[in-house]
């Protein structure tokens, strides 16, 4: 089993968790992370239309895309990056690519049933 990287269906997750997030702070705002990231990471997986674990390995890539993305944000809105602050982050940057890997892997099931 040879593990492939999608580049397409990363950056279309990446694309989907930037303009969910927004949308779904206005009807869910205490979900809106988790859920933004987990629906992208859904389509992730479902776009790279091979088995679980590729759906899996790419939904993981745009979790910790994502997380990356949330980290440097904080640090250009705040200028500070102190170690309490970076747990934090690490912990959310965790957080995100679980979500990635449960999206993604739910994702390329449901993919595999239009076949």
């Amino acid at each position: 089993m040879e593990i492939e990287v999608n580049w397409k269906a990363v950056v279309s997750g990446i694309i989907l968790t930037v303009i969910l997030g927004p949308l779904l702070r206005l009807l869910i705002p205490s979900l809106m992370g988790v859920l933004s990231i987990l629906l992208a990471s859904v389509a992730c997986g479902y776009i790279a239309d091979k088995d679980y674990l590729n759906g899996a390995v790419n939904g993981v890539i745009m979790g910790a895309a994502v997380g990356i993305i949330n980290i440097l944000m904080v640090y250009i809105k705040t200028g500070i990056m102190n170690i309490p602050i970076l747990s934090i982050l690490i912990y959310a940057l965790a957080g995100d690519m679980s979500l990635g890997f449960l999206g993604g892997s739910a994702g390329s099931i449901l993919g595999s049933f239009r076949d």
